[in-house]
């Protein structure tokens, strides 16, 4: 493997909870129906903020219904942390010469107000977000962009995520999913993709040419 990239809610950072609550605070907010963060979170794979809030209100959303989502994340992001482990092993990834990046499905002014509120603002040379592909995940679109932006192709590359999408995404891409089972999601089913338990057992998986190094990254299948 030549890059590594990583999805962002659930996989680099613990803030599954944050995002959830906002949007549900948020959707109440603006009229619409009762919504656990549970519930939330099965319905964001349909996209980015404007698609997520249109999802539970049953109408389209501009501009205004954002700026109601962000009243309600941008103050309670401000304690997010990368979950244990996650900068250390983008030391060592970046120290084994691999690229890496960011596909995430949030939009380019939450993933940067996110990763720039959790110190890892500056670790990625790629973030593609949301809002700049027309196919939400499991669709490859974000991902191919990143692999395009990095100069890696998909099959030189690994996509790292907590989430069903995002392994159907890697798949489509051609990429190598990884299960990032430390995340938000940990009972998805892997199928044929590498299980990282802990985020350090991604160091061995991605080796570029020419350097080995073992480790306890398992496939299922």
């Amino acid at each position: 493997m030549r890059a590594v990239v990583f999805d962002m809610d659930g996989t680099l950072l613990d803030s599954v909870p944050t995002v959830s609550r906002a949007y549900a605070d948020a959707i109440h907010s603006l009229g619409g129906p009762p919504v656990t963060p549970d519930e939330v979170v099965a319905g964001w794979h349909v996209g980015h903020t404007e698609l997520v809030l249109a999802h539970f209100l049953g109408r389209a959303c501009g501009p205004a219904e954002v700026e109601r989502f962000h009243a309600h994340l941008d103050p309670a992001i401000a304690g997010l942390r990368p979950f244990p482990g996650i900068p250390a092993l983008l030391d060592d990834l970046a120290g084994a010469g691999l690229r890496l990046g960011v596909f995430t499905a949030a939009t380019r002014r939450v993933a940067a107000s996110m990763l720039a509120a959790a110190g890892l603002g500056m670790r990625f040379e790629v973030v593609v977000a949301g809002d700049e592909v027309d196919r939400p995940k499991p669709a490859p679109d974000g991902l191919l962009l990143a692999g395009r932006r990095l100069g890696v192709p998909a099959g030189a590359t690994a996509y790292a995520g907590d989430a069903a999408v995002d392994l159907g995404c890697a798949h489509a891409a051609g990429a190598q999913g990884v299960h990032a089972a430390w995340g938000a999601r940990t009972g998805v089913g892997a199928g044929a993709h590498l299980v990282a338990v802990r985020p350090h057992d991604l160091v061995p998986l991605p080796a570029p040419p020419g350097r080995h190094t073992p480790g306890p990254v398992t496939a299922t299948g």
